[in-house]
């Protein structure tokens, strides 16, 4: 790992634990074992550490993102549509509600007079960029007449609720994340829900 690399994964681990306001510099530098000089020559200061952490997980979800256009433009049948959305179902859940991703919503919650632009700009780039990626698919489906899809930016906010927004809400608002059979259980039940109402092509 590098030094750059050992600053920031000190940063996140305090960060999460104790908030922004509650580590220092000093307290991050340590816990990478090097010293203030080396953190701030590379990092600058705090804030840069800080959006470096957001930075991360916003990659993850623009990978995502891009992994969904071409899920959606390759392989699709009415045969696997089920099993597709299974699939995708599981992967985005366990995505979205990760320990390290819903402690790092709660802290861009609790920093948000301190970051104002910020947890927009984690929306955009993230669940955002997801859902316009459901969205771009499935009105391909329905196009296709796979599914049955009137207004696809709201079937791809329905699907990505009705896959993950309980657990999340959960471990936002109580801090525990369910475990991951309990995620995966979720989903599966909220692509049934949401083959009730968009299933069955024209």
């Amino acid at each position: 790992m590098s030094r750059e690399d050992e600053a920031v994964s000190a940063a996140r681990t305090l960060f999460l634990r104790q908030g922004y306001a509650g580590t220092t510099m000093e307290q991050i530098a340590s816990a990478a074992s090097l010293t203030k000089r080396t953190v701030y020559n590379n990092y600058g200061d705090k804030d840069a550490l800080f959006r470096q952490i957001v930075a991360d997980v916003l990659a993850y979800a623009e990978a995502f993102a891009r992994g969904l256009h071409e899920e959606f433009t390759v392989g699709v049948t009415a045969a696997n549509l089920r099993a597709t959305l299974d699939d995708l179902a599981r992967r985005l859940a366990l995505g979205i509600v990760r320990p390290e991703v819903v402690a790092l919503r709660r802290l861009l919650i609790g920093e948000a007079r301190a970051f104002p632009n910020l947890g927009a700009e984690y929306f955009d780039r993230a669940p955002g960029q997801v859902l316009d990626a459901l969205a771009s698919g499935f009105a391909q489906l329905g196009r296709r007449r796979l599914l049955r899809i009137d207004n696809a930016r709201r079937a791809a906010a329905h699907f990505a609720y009705l896959v993950a927004g309980e657990p999340l809400d959960r471990a936002m608002l109580v801090g525990t994340v369910p475990s991951k059979a309990a995620i995966i259980a979720g989903a599966r039940d909220g692509v049934e829900t949401f083959f009730a109402r968009y299933g069955g092509g024209r």
